[in-house]
């Protein structure tokens, strides 16, 4: 065993992240409402997909940020957007122009707020606890998972849709209140003031850099599928609840980024990638087969363990080798990548499950992730360090 330690101020970035991303979790049962007010697959696919293409246009200037200002005073402005246009959420009546706009801006913020938070992480550790720092911060993603989604359906159920959106506002209170008060106190560079950094364009020819990017790319249209239209398969089915494929995904994907970032020795090794691959690859496809909450849970249990080592490997792999000023701009292009994919998955879904149906929808996008990270992987096996 070789056990990590966590550097300081990493649990206070983590709670923000949990926190700020809860607010986010309840709203993935936005499908619901949108469904309620009359959307079409097509249309809901392409408004929960807006979040994301927001977020992704706006790396670039995250980046740009983070190169100019303090990234704590970043990460509140970031959080101070969120909550703002998450207040407006009740506000919609119908599908039209002010549902794009609160789109728009809930990504813009939710863009800038990550981008700060994952850049102290990596400022705050050293490189061999990087991809245990990062997966540990970003079981913040996973953790709501536990119990909004299960919550989001009670209240919806129970109280309705004003309530449900009250209680994604309160859940943005919380985070932009602890950072005010809380201080992370991040490195200065070492290197030489006037050093010039890599340029996007030059990071972009670098085989390494766009074959990460690439597989990042289809993991997260594979997962922002999932948790977007997950809730509809179970929703048709009075004893199926999409709370339990949430549940078992956070849980496995929480239990590999923390036991096993923790303990296992090869732990952040870039051979992790291809197992990974698979195992959400065939999480998909029991989603296809699933009739049952018992399968549903299943299902979610192998996509958890997937995703659980995906994202830590993968981010830390992409700044590997990068001196800090660099960082910035790679993780812009990494989590640009994340926002890419989270768009595509629920556009591109929403149009093949209007054409062919839900289920059979899932199978094909499980044999979309398997065959092609299986061509990228092989074809860069030895730059990325899959092969011995």
């Amino acid at each position: 065993m070789n056990k990590k330690k966590l550097g300081p101020g990493i649990l206070n970035i983590h709670f923000l992240v949990l926190i700020s991303y809860s607010s986010i979790t309840i709203l993935t049962l936005l499908s619901l409402f949108f469904e309620h007010l009359g959307g079409s697959p097509r249309r809901i696919g392409f408004l929960i997909s807006l979040f994301a293409f927001a977020a992704f246009a706006s790396r670039p200037f995250g980046g740009w940020l983070l190169s100019k200002f303090n990234a704590r005073k970043i990460m509140i402005a970031g959080l101070f957007l969120m909550l703002a246009v998450t207040s407006l959420y009740p506000f919609i009546q119908e599908l039209n122009l002010f549902v794009v706009f609160i789109r728009i801006f809930h990504g813009l913020g939710f863009s800038i707020f990550v981008l700060a938070a994952l850049w102290m992480t990596v400022s705050l550790v050293r490189e061999e606890e990087r991809a245990y720092a990062i997966g540990v911060v970003s079981t913040g993603f996973m953790l709501p998972l536990l119990v909004f989604p299960f919550l989001g359906e009670e209240i919806i159920q129970r109280f309705g849709f004003l309530y449900f959106f009250l209680s994604a506002i309160f859940l943005s209170v919380i985070p932009l209140v602890h950072s005010l008060l809380i201080k992370l106190d991040i490195p200065p560079y070492t290197e030489e003031l006037n050093a010039k950094s890599a340029g996007y364009l030059f990071l972009l020819r670098q085989k390494k850099i766009y074959l990460i990017l690439l597989l990042t790319l289809i993991f997260e249209i594979g997962l922002s599928s999932c948790l977007a239209f997950v809730p509809l398969l179970a929703y048709g089915k009075s004893f199926m609840r999409s709370g339990y494929y949430f549940t078992f995904l956070a849980l496995s994907a929480v239990f590999m980024r923390v036991i096993g970032g923790r303990h296992l020795k090869f732990w952040g090794s870039p051979k992790l990638i291809l197992p990974a691959f698979c195992l959400i690859s065939g999480g998909g496809l029991l989603i296809f087969l699933s009739s049952s909450n018992f399968l549903l849970g299943v299902s979610g249990m192998v996509y958890g363990t997937g995703i659980g080592i995906l994202y830590p490997h993968l981010s830390a792999l992409i700044v590997r080798g990068f001196a800090p000023r660099e960082r910035g701009k790679v993780l812009s292009l990494f989590t640009s990548a994340v926002d890419l994919g989270f768009a595509l998955g629920p556009f591109l879904f929403g149009w093949i499950y209007h054409s062919i149906g839900i289920r059979p929808s899932f199978a094909l996008f499980s044999a979309f992730i398997l065959f092609s990270s299986l061509g990228l992987i092989l074809s860069g096996r030895k730059i990325i360090g899959v092969a011995s």
